[in-house]
Formats: structure tokens, C-alpha cells, sequence
């Protein structure tokens, strides 16, 4: 029930998770040092917008995971409100974006790279924020979109496996 509720966030996350990521790049690219910038070549720059999206990839999927494991544990048959459904997604998507940060650090100080632990948290606190956010959005579309369906319609004949 829920894959058929969810099957378009399922395709449209984890390019808005692109998407995100690429234009971080590009946030980070037009306000950084214009030094830095005329240095760059076009395949640095294809690069780095990959590398990015890649990140915000990684990030929609373990959004994507945290809030279809918090819904389905909480609301299994869903049979709550839609209101309640996407809280439950969007704290379900933050807290996945926040066990993923949450591992990071581990693996950080884990591997003495000590001294960025902090700016670690602070990154994921915020992705995760927005992570949350895209989900709410998301899912509150799709609870809209299910509540304004028109309900099925009997065909006005009758079914030749009835009369049988």
C-alpha cells in the first residue's frame, strides 16, 4: 500500500537529491574565491557537480530509507491522518540524513582525523533540515494527490463473471 501511495517520491527523490547537491556546487563555486574560479577547466567543473550530486544521491537515499522505515513501523496500514504521515516522513528523513552524519563522525575520529568533527555535525544538522523539509513537501503532494482522485467507477454493464 504504501509503494503504490509513494512510487513517484521513490523516482522523484533521489534527483531533487541531485539536483541539491549540484547546486550547492554551485553555491559554493559563485561565492568562493574568484581566483579559484578562473582556474578551473570545464571537466573540473563536470566533475565537481558529479561529485556533488553524488553526495546529495547518497543523501535522498538514506532520506529516503529513514522516512519509509518511520512511517511503516508507525503507520503501518495508514490509517492516521496525512498530516500525521508527513510528520512522520519528515522526521523520519531527517533522522536517516542524521544516522548517516552520525556514522560519518564516528568514521572521522575513528580514523584520527580529528578537529572536524564539529563541522561534520553542523553539516548534517542542516542537510538534515533540508532533507526533512523536501520530504514534508513531498509526501504532503502526495497525500493531496490521493485525497483529490476520484474513486473508482463501476462500469454501468454487468461483468460477464457475475452472470456466470
Amino acid at each position: 500500500m504504501m509503494i503504490h501511495r509513494y512510487w513517484r517520491i521513490l523516482l522523484v527523490a533521489p534527483v531533487i537529491g541531485f539536483l541539491l547537491g549540484a547546486g550547492v556546487f554551485g553555491v559554493i563555486a559563485l561565492g568562493g574565491n574568484p581566483y579559484t574560479r578562473t582556474g578551473q577547466s570545464a571537466g573540473g567543473v563536470v566533475s565537481a557537480i558529479l561529485a556533488y550530486g553524488a553526495v546529495g544521491l547518497v543523501v535522498s537515499g538514506a532520506a529516503l530509507i529513514g522516512g519509509f522505515v518511520l512511517v511503516g513501523c508507525l503507520d503501518r496500514h495508514l490509517t492516521k491522518s496525512s498530516g500525521t504521515r508527513t510528520v512522520l516522513a519528515a522526521l523520519g528523513a531527517a533522522g536517516g540524513v542524521l544516522t548517516m552524519g552520525i556514522v560519518l563522525v564516528i568514521v572521522s575520529e575513528t580514523m584520527r582525523n580529528g578537529g572536524w568533527s564539529y563541522l561534520l555535525v553542523i553539516i548534517s544538522l542542516v542537510v538534515a533540515t533540508v532533507a526533512g523539509s523536501v520530504a514534508a513537501i513531498l509526501v504532503y503532494r502526495a497525500e493531496r494527490r490521493e485525497r483529490t482522485r476520484p474513486g473508482r467507477v463501476a462500469h454501468p454493464l454487468p461483468s460477464a463473471w457475475e452472470d456466470f
